[in-house]
């Protein structure tokens, strides 16, 4: 399951037009294929456990609270009116629309689908500019809905269950629970704090402990409410945004955490997640055929009607967002045709994902009676092709909705300002060169230039390096040939290594000269070949060949430097070859490195990277003291420069 995870994001970056989702319920479906002989049961009293918990408790300590409080109107319309209409209207819909699902199941199946699901929309970001606000919004929606629209599931499907329901006793109760998740979430928190802290106490800094601790934090405060009768879900919920409150000392230990907490709750979530998708498509072949074999439903019925499901709820979705005047992409109060673009681009960005359909797939399979939950397989059925018409939705309908929304955003994006600002460092450390540490400044220079390039994703500048490399070969080729002419090389040395150029050069430019001319130089080379071995011992032969090479270099160095003045936006490839044969040649040059001037070297390393940090912290304040970089950007760029002193930090440690 996890090499599929990897899987699916290799085979999206040579198909990026679709959705990371997709794929991934692609290969769910594609595993149970395999020869595995493996059959997956899942329970599910434990998938809300250890999907749903997790997925909240980490939706909540990543919440933005400014953005969710000056949010706050838009995202709890949504997060609470919009479910609670979906709920209502869509279950006596469902209910109607087939007779065969039990008008409570039909309401657990609408509270299930109400929820949206911001994780599989930030699959879509990389190809789909998301509009800021509208993203904030649905970040915000997503983790407000998926307890309103999990708690409303659950009251459903128990009343499914037991066969009984007050909407009066049922509101109290609703009440209760809720309130009373949030507060444990809230204790749960205090009493974590305080215990962290008499660790803290007794000396145990250890940060491989504590981060245990806090990836263990959501698993048992959802199995403390459901133990007590409250809400899970909201008590995972309440717990991650008082977790989001902490870690504000400055010290050394507080702060390695941090940095190890966003590293593996990340892998965490990005796992969960998969795995979901991955589930969905290991379950749907047997979903299906359990479906297409009834005598009830057709295979053309089961597909209309996911298909009619899906556009009831994005129509009531885009009838909510329309009545309720919410924001689109602006604070402004825009014309009517773009109230009704920004309306469709919040309708399509609600796509259904992770909460939908752990929600279905927690389904109980019998009732309190013991007979067999009524039509769960045509329920997860509908759930599923659901979340498939809404990844393929935005997957597909969202780019020509955004399309001037992702030019404006490349209008304002702050990518050139970032590589003036390590231009601008990589001119300050040239500086200061001197023969003493022109090695070490030169590797750390490299770095900066591979981080230009990086930023760059210029296809030109990335066709330019395979011409510069063939140009490299043939000017080493034109130093060999003006060796052998004016007589200054060892003849075997000097054919053996053109054999080896004309060879490369062939293979990379597929010219008939190069070939030509390796079959005159492996005729020469058999003659000629035993008679050299028997003139050299290979101690010459090692010092002739190093010799040789060592000339070839410096020709190439030279032809580089001279393409410096002209190479333009090239510059850094030009500047990064001449930096790997300089190191080559101090290979070939230095004599035998001694252990005390190789710890000299890394520490003049470690020294000028930091010098480099400290130089482009100041060329970052200077650029956002100018207006010329945003807050967030600033933000952003302090943040990534504080993770590279920290590696320096654990490396000199």
């Amino acid at each position: 399951m996890l090499a599929a995870i990897a899987l699916s994001n290799l085979v999206n970056r040579f198909i990026p037009s679709i959705s990371v989702p997709i794929i991934q319920i692609i290969l769910g479906v594609v595993i149970t294929y395999l020869p595995l002989h493996f059959e997956l049961k899942l329970n599910p009293e434990l998938f809300l456990l250890l999907f749903i918990a997790p997925l909240l408790f980490n939706d909540g300590r990543q919440s933005d609270k400014e953005a969710l409080w000056r949010l706050k109107k838009p995202i709890l319309l949504l997060a609470l009116g919009l479910v609670f209409m979906t709920v209502a209207i869509l279950g006596f819909f469902l209910n109607w629309l087939l007779p065969v699902i039990p008008l409570a199941a039909a309401f657990a199946l609408a509270a299930a689908l109400a929820p949206t699901d911001a994780v599989a929309v930030g699959a879509l970001e990389e190809k789909i500019k998301i509009p800021h606000q509208t993203m904030k919004i649905l970040e915000g929606e997503s983790l407000i809905n998926d307890a309103s629209g999990l708690v409303s599931f659950q009251f459903a499907a128990a009343a499914m269950v037991t066969g009984a329901f007050s909407l009066r006793s049922a509101s109290l109760s609703f009440a209760a629970i809720s309130l009373g998740g949030i507060l444990l979430g809230l204790i749960m928190t205090l009493v974590k704090y305080v215990f962290v802290k008499w660790l803290r106490r007794l000396g145990m800094e250890n940060v491989t402990l504590h981060m245990l601790i806090e990836v263990l934090t959501p698993f048992a405060v959802f199995l403390m409410a459901e133990e007590l009768g409250v809400n899970g879900i909201l008590a995972a919920v309440s717990a991650g945004i008082a977790h989001s409150f902490g870690y504000k000392k400055l010290n050394p230990e507080i702060a390695r955490l941090n940095i190890v907490s966003k590293s593996t709750w990340s892998v965490i979530i990005y796992v969960l997640n998969g795995l979901v998708f991955l589930l969905l498509g290991t379950q749907l072949p047997e979903i299906i055929r359990t479906i297409w074999s009834s005598s009830s439903l057709s295979h053309v019925q089961v597909i209309f009607y996911t298909l009619v499901l899906t556009l009831a709820v994005l129509t009531l979705r885009f009838i909510w967002v329309l009545v309720m005047k919410l924001p689109g992409t602006g604070d402004q109060k825009p014309a009517r045709g773009h109230t009704i673009k920004n309306a469709l681009i919040l309708t399509l960005s609600g796509v259904r994902g992770t909460i939908t359909l752990a929600s279905t797939l927690s389904l109980p399979f019998f009732l309190d009676n013991g007979n067999p939950f009524p039509e769960r397989d045509l329920i997860i059925f509908l759930a599923a092709g659901v979340i498939l018409w809404t990844l393929l939705a935005s997957n597909y309908l969202l780019p020509l909705l955004i399309g001037d929304d992702v030019e404006a955003a490349l209008v304002n994006d702050e990518t050139p300002i970032e590589m003036e600002i390590l231009r601008n460092v990589v001119i300050a450390l040239s500086e200061q060169t001197n023969d003493d540490n022109r090695a070490a400044i030169g590797r750390i220079i490299n770095t900066y230039h591979s981080r230009i390039r990086k930023l760059k994703k210029d296809e030109a500048a990335e066709r330019l390096q395979r011409p510069l490399l063939i140009d490299t070969l043939k000017w080493q080729r034109e130093s060999t040939l003006l060796a052998i002419k004016n007589k200054e090389v060892n003849p075997f040395i000097a054919y053996r290594t053109l054999h080896r150029l004309n060879r490369t050069l062939f293979r990379f430019t597929r010219d008939e000269q190069y070939k030509t001319d390796l079959r005159a130089l492996r005729q020469w080379m058999e003659v000629s070949g035993m008679l050299h071995q028997a003139t050299l011992s290979f101690q010459e032969r090692r010092e002739a060949l190093d010799a040789f090479r060592v000339r070839n270099i410096k020709y190439v160095i030279e032809k580089l430097s001279a393409m410096l003045p002209t190479a333009g936006r090239e510059i850094e490839d030009v500047s990064s070859s001449i930096l790997r044969y300089e190191r080559m040649l101090s290979r070939y040059t230095r004599s035998e490195t001694s252990a005390s001037s190789k710890e000299d070297f890394d520490t003049a390393l470690d020294e000028l990277a930091r010098v480099g940090i400290q130089l482009e912290r100041d060329q970052i304040q200077l650029k956002f003291e100018s207006g010329q970089l945003s807050r967030a950007g600033m933000k952003e760029m302090k943040s990534n420069l504080m993770l590279m002193e920290h590696d320096l930090r654990e490396l000199t440690i």
